[in-house]
C-alpha cells in the first residue's frame, strides 16, 4: 500500500537519480488503465527511472535542469501547466515538483499531477502513442512531426510553414495520421515555464 493512496491526483516521488520509489497506486493504475497502457502499473514502474518514460532529449534536459535547480532550496517548487491527451480525451494538467530534503540534503523528488480540466473529443490519430511508434519501427519513410510536450501543439515542414499548431489544424491543414511523431519544446513553452518559485 502506498503513502500516497488518499491523494486523488497523479502522485509520485523519485530518488536524486530519477529512479521512481513510490507511486499513489489506485489514481496511477486508474491513469494507466485510461490510457491503454495497463503494463505501466504502478508495481512495473516503481524501480524504473523517470527518463526512461521522457520522450524527446530537449524535453529531458529541460526536466533535468529544473531538478537540477530546485535541488539547493528546499522550499522551492516548480509549476507547470500541461496538456496529457489521449486518441478521445482533451487533458489540461497542472504538475508541481517538490525536492524532499533530509538532513538538509536533497534525496528526490514529488511529482504531483492535478486535473485542471479533461473533456472527451472525436479521436485524434496522433495521440496514439503506441500505435505510432509500432509505425515508426516498421517504416522508416514516414514524415516527421514534432510534438510539444507540454502544449501537444505539433510543428511539420509540409504544413503551415512549420509553425506550431494544434493538432486540430494540423488535420485541417492536410496533415497525415501516418507520421514518425518526435517530442520537443516550442518556442511559447519554453519562454512560458515558470521558474522555480518558494513555496
Amino acid at each position: 500500500m502506498s503513502r500516497f493512496d488518499p491523494i486523488d491526483e497523479l502522485v509520485f516521488e523519485t530518488d536524486c537519480s530519477g529512479s521512481i520509489v513510490a507511486v499513489g497506486e489506485n489514481s496511477w493504475n486508474s491513469f494507466a488503465s485510461e490510457n491503454g497502457a495497463p503494463e505501466l502499473s504502478a508495481d512495473a514502474v516503481v524501480g524504473r527511472n523517470l527518463f526512461s518514460f521522457i520522450e524527446g532529449a530537449q524535453v529531458r534536459d529541460q526536466i533535468r535542469q529544473i531538478l537540477e535547480r530546485i535541488s539547493h532550496h528546499p522550499n522551492w517548487a516548480w509549476v507547470l501547466p500541461f496538456r496529457c491527451d489521449a486518441p478521445e480525451r482533451q487533458r489540461n494538467i497542472c504538475q508541481t515538483i517538490q525536492p524532499v530534503f533530509q538532513d538538509h540534503i536533497c534525496t528526490g523528488f514529488i511529482f504531483h499531477s492535478e486535473y485542471q480540466a479533461s473533456r472527451q473529443r472525436p479521436p485524434i490519430s496522433l495521440y496514439d502513442f503506441k500505435r505510432l511508434k509500432k509505425l515508426a519501427m516498421e517504416n522508416r519513410d514516414l514524415l516527421n512531426v514534432i510534438m510539444c510536450s507540454w502544449c501537444q501543439r505539433v510543428q511539420s515542414s509540409q504544413i503551415a510553414e512549420g509553425s506550431w499548431i494544434s493538432a486540430e489544424n494540423y488535420y485541417a491543414e492536410g496533415g497525415r495520421s501516418d507520421v514518425r511523431l518526435s517530442h520537443g519544446i516550442c518556442e511559447e513553452c519554453r519562454e512560458a515555464v515558470l521558474e522555480p518559485r518558494p513555496t
